[in-house]
């Protein structure tokens, strides 16, 4: 009897585990990948996802700040607004390549966290500010020091986690800009309400002096929770053990650590096709996101009330996150990426040729708005895709994170400007047919990405891994033997490693007997 009742009870512990493991991939491995994997998630998902989402937060709020009285107390009447923005672009920029040769020399985990720190406090001095002048030159030196933070954090993503688990981890991480947008107007509503007039300051003063406050400790944790990559880990919540078992994952993947970065390095990128394909990318996919924009004043046309215009648009931003973790997840398991962000495009075509047609229902318009929102998930498996097409160069990868994430925004506030006037929303004589031409665009720069990354692999002479990526077929007995670690399972001084099956390839999946135990 008592027999029975175990054997039932491991049952529907193995069917709860496989339950699981659709929604999170770690339920689906052996015990210690299981816990290896949930102290990862813990120490770096969390704080990359917490850093990135206060960054985003200051972004929205400069905006919310705008509308809450910050345009009538510092007099801006003119094209400020925008202002704040190139200004905090052109601070990005100039931050790029010098952060990426940076840390190249020094670890990211003493780099990153500073630079936070900087940033809170840059971020609550523009409480203070008394004209637009102070403003401009805040808003640059935020930029710079932030452009330190999301290639960085990509790096650590793709360098710590295998393929079939980056991409809903990277899906995750970049939703927290929609997090943050959804966030902010609650945030800046309840500071207006509570804070306006305290102390002798304006409610969107104290929108900024509570970023800088939010961040300050987030910094401080990055010190610790950052591990750096690896190959040099020194984590304290990291055992022996586990350092080692990390670097066991790193080489079995093929995955190539940190070096150096140099003029002559800089030199090769600018002759080879890897920044091209990229910006190709970036250029076309950024092109065609612009009619979401205009989603609010298409409710506003329809005489909706001010609540209603407000509140009805965050229904994309909940599409947003909720379509990012599960096409995401159907990659991690497909192990592919690049069919699932055509598959993206043909979502944001089809919203763009119904706003073209235009004369169609209410719900088919609906639809058409919430298709980028939708479809935002090309974004993050593109970020995956490149970490992982990429992963013989960690730099590299950083300097295609920073210009991404700077060229990106760059073309999503220009390109409106030209072909989605404010003047003719909501129905634009032209907009919609450009958006469809760059969603075309789009899907054959992913065919060309695709086609040279695979033509490299093969001028290299590389070998394709369980993922389908290429890598060296000496570069992993050549690391672990540079780590001190034998490819026979032991240390180089006879201990022994984790089990094989805990690397989380293809004896994860499956869950014996014993494991559930």
């Amino acid at each position: 009897m008592r027999s029975g009742i175990q054997n039932e009870g491991n049952s529907f512990k193995r069917w709860l585990f496989r339950f699981g493991s659709l929604f999170w991939d770690s339920f689906g491995k052996d015990a210690q990948t299981q816990k290896y994997l949930h102290k990862i998630d813990l120490f770096i998902l969390i704080y990359v996802m917490l850093s990135y989402l206060i960054k985003s937060l200051d972004n929205t709020n400069i905006n919310n700040a705008y509308v809450s009285g910050m345009q009538e107390d510092l007099a801006l009447y003119g094209n400020e607004l925008n202002l704040f923005v190139t200004f905090f672009n052109m601070g990005y920029l100039s931050g790029s390549i010098p952060f990426q040769y940076i840390v190249s020399h020094i670890r990211p985990s003493i780099v990153v966290p500073s630079c936070e720190l900087v940033w809170s406090g840059l971020v609550m001095l523009v409480a203070s500010v008394k004209s637009a002048k102070s403003v401009y030159a805040l808003r640059y030196f935020i930029g710079l020091v932030e452009a330190a933070a999301f290639p960085v954090f990509m790096q650590v993503l793709g360098s710590w986690y295998t393929p079939e688990e980056l991409g809903k981890r990277v899906a995750i991480f970049d939703m927290c800009a929609n997090i943050a947008a959804m966030f902010s107007g609650y945030l800046q509503a309840g500071l207006y309400t509570s804070f306006n007039g305290r102390g002798g300051l304006a409610g969107w003063r104290w929108l900024f002096i509570m970023d800088g406050v939010i961040s300050f400790p987030i910094a401080l944790l990055g010190f610790y929770c950052l591990p750096d990559f690896p190959t040099n880990t020194r984590a304290r919540w990291l055992t022996k053990e586990e350092k080692e078992f990390s670097i066991r994952r790193f080489a079995a993947v093929g995955k190539k650590g940190p070096r150096k970065l140099t003029l002559r390095r800089l030199g090769q990128y600018v002759l080879s096709w890897r920044p091209y394909g990229c910006l190709c990318f970036v250029c076309t996919a950024s092109g065609g996101d612009a009619p979401s924009a205009s989603f609010n004043l298409w409710l506003k046309s329809l005489d909706m009330s001010v609540q209603k215009v407000n509140i009805i648009p965050t229904v994309a931003n909940a599409c947003a996150i909720g379509s990012a973790f599960v096409f995401g997840s159907l990659s991690d398991r497909t192990r592919t990426r690049w069919p699932w962000i055509i598959f993206g495009e043909f979502i944001r075509i089809s919203g763009n040729v119904i706003l073209a047609v235009w004369n169609v229902n209410y719900s088919s318009k609906f639809y058409a708005y919430l298709a980028p929102s939708l479809a935002t998930f090309y974004w993050t498996l593109w970020l995956s895709w490149s970490q992982e097409a990429f992963q013989d160069d960690a730099e590299f990868r950083g300097l295609v994170m920073a210009g991404a994430n700077t060229i990106g925004p760059v073309l999503g506030t220009f390109v409106p400007l030209l072909l989605f006037p404010t003047e003719q929303a909501p129905h634009y004589h032209y907009g919609f047919y450009a958006a469809i031409a760059f969603n075309t665009a789009t899907i054959g720069s992913v065919l060309l990405f695709h086609i040279l990354s695979k033509r490299e692999a093969k001028r290299l002479g590389g070998v394709y891994n369980e993922f389908g990526l290429s890598v060296d077929p000496n570069y992993e007995a050549e690391l672990l033997r540079e780590s001190g670690i034998g490819t026979d399972g032991y240390h180089s001084h006879g201990e022994p490693i984790i089990e094989e099956s805990s690397l989380g390839q293809k004896n994860a999946v499956t869950l014996s007997e014993k494991e559930v135990n």
